[in-house]
């Protein structure tokens, strides 16, 4: 019998006897419509369906990285081509293939994607920083513009006036050591946050190393009685090893193995980056009336990266964000506008070895987003709260790249530019005829712009078009339809959603180039039940999808990378106030391997997985735990190309002590 009906056979009767208990605690449920806080972007009323994880779940998970409680807590789908979580992807709404760039993060609602498709590091937010996060599912690109295709992740800082000092060091399997210090308080009107961070593991995998040393401020102070100011700084030191994917017979022999390791070549295949984020701004007015932002972050990453002889590259990027924007709130509606301005440059060095004596080619890209954007939310009668926002981008891209070992090739030599004009347009309704029950309707004209790597290329890996200026962002619509009851001590959820893309990106390897390959439709179906009560908590969480290709020559296939099911659970019992148990699932569907557009090779096999966590606390502010990873030892992997394999890690575990002072 497979665990995942183990699983369920065992969460009934635990229900069951949890329904017993004679008093029922409200405790927050996972899935909350939250009043608006400080920094937060998930509306009061909010058209659709969101997760909110808050401070003590993320206390008490005892994850490694944001990612690990993403999957954990939050129900989302993690890829990794190194086997640790801490570098993964995260998949939202049917997106497989560079789903880093469909799923928009941010913290304290300004955002942190790259102009590439590189992944957001995990790590670059250390988990004692935060107060809470929210997921936004479905396309937001009205509100936020880029990157919110397939949904928005918005992690929340603390920023609390209340004075505490946090300690924590954890240890466990394949060396990994966490160590963590943080102090937030008030000192004389100031509110200030100081979080430390030690991050570092040997890896599951040959190879498949990271190591993270992080700090960060932040400082928050009304000025005067319609003016305050905050200012956060943090730097983050980072690197880590690249395993390599595995062929079927090394995968099923040793997925532990790394290629590279084993002919001796390790050393070639690994990165070093530093990255500095500023952020800060003014804000004129009260917020709960008349209120003048004026935020603005600057982003830095110097990048060291080596993928094998003849490709080390040095890769800068820096990236500022302007977005001014008026609020306007009253008893029954609230209103904001504003304008955006980001610019991303990238100057890239190539080498031809590890010691980087013989630079082979440059490349500098540049994108300009200029944009307006409003929103507004108006409880029209009662009971009903009426949404709408509208967006106007404009973007250019300028690329430029000389080879020196082959200076004739107009794949490596060119000097391009291109822009385009997007919008977007998001409308929803919301009924609460009662404290407990919730219905809303939302539909959202979207769009993604392609990333400057989809367009030009550079890092020594030529596409047939050197810079794509036939490359247009994908655009299209969604629709969301759902529900939410939550009764007692249960919350009870359905949501429904379509989502039509036109000239959805990808990469044609039969023409080496990135194009919009074809229309494409997502349908789906979520549903989510959650329970509190003195010593039980469960919440579950079920997507069935379906992503097909609409036109071309691979019409009615379905979308490569992308599982039909998706399911989440998890179990906590807390018998006394010292010991909690929890118990966390999760099984991802079968799905077709990368590049099988016509869905005729073998498929990437689903898996399921099981954690545990186990958490003491003998006395007020100190607690003891230890998280089990993959308890049965699963073999799966997250990631398939082509008949390669990209191994998950195996059963891990971590020891720690966590200490308010």
């Amino acid at each position: 019998m497979k665990l995942r009906h183990l699983l369920i056979l065992a969460l009934g009767p635990l229900l069951r006897a949890g329904a017993q208990d004679t008093e029922v605690a409200r405790l927050d449920p996972l899935v909350v419509e939250s009043e608006e806080e400080e920094d937060s972007v998930l509306p009061a009323h909010f058209a659709g369906s969101a997760t909110v994880i808050d401070e003590e779940t993320i206390t008490n998970s005892g994850a490694r990285s944001v990612a690990g409680l993403l999957a954990s807590r939050g129900g989302v789908r993690l890829t990794s081509t190194t086997g640790n979580p801490a570098d993964a992807t995260v998949h939202l709404r049917g997106f497989g293939e560079n789903a880093a760039s469909r799923v928009l993060v941010l913290v304290d609602g300004r955002p942190i994607n790259r102009a590439d498709t590189a992944p957001v590091s995990w790590l670059e937010v250390p988990l004692a920083r935060l107060e809470r996060v929210e997921i936004l599912r479905g396309s937001h690109s009205a509100r936020f513009g880029d990157n919110a295709v397939g949904g928005v992740i918005n992690l929340v800082t603390k920023s609390e006036s209340t004075t505490s000092t946090v300690v924590e060091a954890a240890g466990g399997s394949d060396g990994s050591l966490i160590a963590r210090a943080s102090h937030h308080g008030g000192i004389g009107g100031h509110r200030i946050g100081l979080d430390l961070e030690k991050n570092l593991t040997d890896g599951w995998r040959e190879n498949g190393f990271s190591e993270l040393e992080s700090a960060a401020l932040r400082w928050d102070k009304a000025l005067a009685a319609n003016l305050a100011a905050d200012l956060s700084l943090s730097w983050a030191d980072e690197s880590g090893g690249f395993p390599g994917p595995l062929g079927t017979a090394a995968y099923l022999a040793d997925p532990r193995q790394s290629i590279y390791a084993r002919a001796g070549q390790a050393d070639q295949y690994f990165s070093e980056q530093t990255r500095w984020l500023a952020g800060g701004g003014l804000t004129l007015g009260d917020r709960e009336d008349l209120a003048v932002e004026l935020p603005v972050s600057y982003y830095r990453r110097d990048l060291a990266w080596n993928f094998g002889p003849g490709f080390h590259s040095d890769n800068l990027l820096d990236t500022l964000d302007l977005a001014p924007r008026l609020t306007l709130r009253r008893e029954s509606w609230s209103a904001e506008a504003g304008l955006q301005f980001r610019r991303d440059t990238l100057d890239l060095q190539q080498y031809a070895e590890i010691q980087r004596l013989n630079r082979t080619s440059d490349a500098s890209l540049d994108r300009d987003i200029l944009g307006v954007f409003a929103s507004g939310e108006w409880e029209a009668w009662q009971d009903w709260h009426l949404s709408a926002a509208a967006r106007w981008e404009r973007s250019s891209v300028d690329a430029a790249a000389r080879s020196y070992t082959f200076p004739a090739d107009p794949a490596l030599n060119f000097a391009r530019g291109g822009g385009e004009t997007n919008h977007a347009l998001q409308a929803g309704i919301r009924w609460e005829p009662t404290e407990e029950q919730a219905l809303w309707f939302r539909y959202d004209r979207l769009y993604r712009l392609p990333s400057i790597d989809e367009i030009a290329s550079y890092q020594g890996f030529p596409l047939s078009v050197p810079f794509n200026d036939r490359l247009r962002a994908e655009t299209g619509h969604n629709f969301e339809l759902g529900g939410e009851w939550a009764p007692g001590g249960w919350t009870l959820g359905l949501n429904g959603f379509a989502q039509w893309l036109e000239g959805e990106i990808a990469y044609d390897f039969v023409r080496n180039l990135n194009v919009n390959l074809a229309d494409t439709r997502r349908l789906g179906l979520e549903g989510w039940l959650g329970y509190r009560a003195e010593a039980w908590q469960a919440d579950l969480r079920y997507t069935m999808l379906d992503a097909e290709f609409l036109d071309g020559p691979y019409a009615g296939k379905d979308v490569y990378l992308v599982p039909n099911h998706e399911l989440s659970a998890t179990l906590a019992w807390r018998p006394n106030d010292c010991l909690t148990l929890q118990a966390e699932y999760q099984w991802i569907g079968s799905s077709h391997e990368g590049n099988d557009f016509l869905n005729t090779r073998p498929k990437l096999p689903a898996y399921d997985v099981l954690n545990l966590l186990l958490r003491y606390e003998p006395s007020p502010g100190l607690s003891l735990y230890c998280r089990i990873n993959n308890l049965l030892d699963e073999r799966y992997a997250t990631l398939k190309y082509s008949g390669l394999w990209y191994p998950a890690a195996g059963r891990q575990f971590l020891l720690g002590i966590r200490r308010e002072l």
